[in-house]
């Protein structure tokens, strides 16, 4: 019996796990030696949308959706493709130097994100999301930050004006009204969830 229990939270606790890389990721980059942890953080946070997606899965084949879950996703999220991408990105001494215009343009993607989860848990987006999915735009930042890792071009000045750009442009379409609709998949998040 406690077995089958443990079966039906499993959704919520892969969430959980979910969660806590990204918040791994936070200790990492700020708590340790920023720069030596950049790669091992971008792989926490690409395991991060794994986990993302596989929650929604298992918790629709468990039929264990619930508003419970529904939080717990946005507030892994947030974390995990909110903060934890731009707290990468800060390991980089062209951006950690811009000062008060790399906090506002981290501020202004992170209230974006928070926007958004926020409206897709108040709403009724049956079939389609609105706006792009925070998932997306975190995974989107991995892959740059990947890209910056590996590019010595990363370390001048200039190489940052770009990539603000690009934040920019993830926050703006996560609060816009554009439509993203969905296609029948196995990895498709669960009816209560907030991503794809």
């Amino acid at each position: 019996m406690k077995a089958n229990k443990m079966i039906l939270h499993l959704p919520n606790f892969i969430t959980i796990l979910n969660m806590l890389l990204g918040l791994a990721v936070l200790y990492q980059t700020f708590g340790q030696n920023g720069e030596a942890y950049r790669l091992p953080a971008c792989i926490l946070i690409l395991i991060a949308a794994a986990l993302d997606a596989l929650d929604g899965s298992l918790a629709r084949a468990l039929n264990t959706e619930s508003a419970l879950g529904k939080q717990l996703d946005s507030f892994a999220d947030l974390i995990s493709f909110g903060l934890a991408p731009v707290s990468i990105l800060l390991t980089h001494s062209s951006f950690r130097d811009l000062g008060w215009i790399m906090f506002a343009c981290a501020a202004f993607y992170i209230v974006a994100a928070a926007f958004r989860l926020a409206r897709f848990n108040t709403g009724n987006f049956t079939g389609f999301f609105l706006g792009l999915p925070i998932t997306a735009a975190g995974f989107v930042l991995i892959l740059v930050n990947l890209i910056l890792h590996f590019n010595s071009a990363a370390r001048r000045p200039f190489s940052a004006i770009p990539v603000i750009v690009l934040i920019y442009l993830l926050a703006l379409l996560m609060v816009s009204k554009v439509k993203i609709y969905r296609r029948p998949h196995v990895f498709y998040k669960r009816e209560y969830s907030n991503e794809p």
